[in-house]
């Protein structure tokens, strides 16, 4: 179940949805090998999509990840939050929302919420 924040980002999710499977596999792989953080997509460039997995946790520096945006932590920290659910930053030039993404087809939490 996808949750949609914001209709004004409606062709990208079509796009999105095109590829999620994809997008998935790249968020899983990443969080197993880098821990928790956010998959971040940019439609900045309007002729390709960069999409880009920011950790919550620099493991070379062992501390937080300064790159990782303050604004964000919550998000992905709240523990009230199942861990089936995982997050995408998507952004253009105008702005950016969350869309959340629950893995686990027979859960109705983001219907709750």
């Amino acid at each position: 179940m996808i949750e949609k924040d914001n209709s004004r980002f409606d062709i990208y999710l079509k796009m999105i949805e095109k590829r999620i499977d994809q997008l998935v596999q790249i968020y899983i792989s990443n969080r197993k090998e880098n821990g928790l953080g956010m998959l971040f997509l940019d439609f900045c460039d309007k002729e390709k999509l960069d999409v880009f997995y920011n950790p919550l946790y620099d493991k070379e520096k062992e501390c937080s990840n300064e790159m990782f945006p303050k604004k964000l932590i919550s998000y992905v920290t709240d523990n009230k939050n199942p861990d089936s659910i995982i997050y995408f930053n998507l952004f253009d030039n105008d702005g950016d929302f969350i869309l959340k993404l629950d893995l686990d087809k027979n859960s109705n939490y983001l219907n709750q919420i």
